[in-house]
């Protein structure tokens, strides 16, 4: 089910689909270390650039139990729904799998890619010189409200008890907040015990990340 909220969510952004593995590497020069941006409990993160030039952020599960790709096809359809001007929205999935019985090895998560830095950084930081004016922040609060909304209501099954933080909310160029951590029950049954928690994008602040 898809909400008519997450129709009008997505306006602008390019369809869900399924990307191959060799897109993946091509993107992030076989995952090189240059794109490596992070490593935590749920995977992890690399920046890479697709072919029409557009950069994103590709969250990398190692898989501890074998399944199909059958399996999972129930979460798959959960994240192609995390689709919202007020969130970090994805853009579509990447199976490998064994090759001598196709369960799946390792799943690629592939997001937008937001590099304008946390709302903490602007708000307590400064950033490049620069701050927020309170028509900013209040529009910034706005922004995360109406995403919370759209996790809880515009999409069903919801997604809650997200545990938000101001780490967690992302600026872009126009400086438009964007919720970049999800309690995905795909992450949650894959998260190891230790580790922390990166966001979906590109700002990866340092108390939120282990490199």
């Amino acid at each position: 089910y898809i909400s008519q909220t997450m129709k009008l969510g997505a306006l602008g952004l390019p369809a869900y689909r399924t990307f191959s593995l060799e897109e993946l590497e091509e993107a992030t020069n076989n995952f090189d270390t240059s794109a490596f941006m992070g490593e935590g409990s749920q995977g992890q993160m690399y920046r890479g650039r697709l072919k029409n030039g557009t950069f994103v952020a590709i969250r990398c599960l190692k898989m501890k139990k074998c399944h199909s790709t059958r399996n999972f096809m129930h979460h798959i359809e959960l994240i192609s729904k995390l689709r919202h001007r007020h969130l970090v929205s994805a853009l579509g999935h990447c199976f490998e799998c064994y090759f001598d019985d196709s369960s799946v090895s390792r799943i690629f998560l592939i997001f937008e890619y937001v590099p304008n830095g946390t709302l903490r950084s602007w708000i307590s930081e400064g950033h490049a010189h620069q701050s927020l004016t309170w028509t900013q922040r209040i529009s910034a609060a706005i922004g995360v409200a109406k995403g919370i909304q759209f996790l809880h209501t515009g999409i069903v099954p919801g997604v809650f008890s997200n545990n938000l933080k101001i780490t967690d909310i992302l600026l872009d160029q126009n400086l438009v907040a964007k919720i970049s951590s999800y309690n995905l029950p795909l992450l949650a049954e894959n998260a190891e015990k230790v580790g922390h928690v990166i966001p979906y994008s590109g700002s990866i602040d340092p108390t939120n990340s282990a490199r």
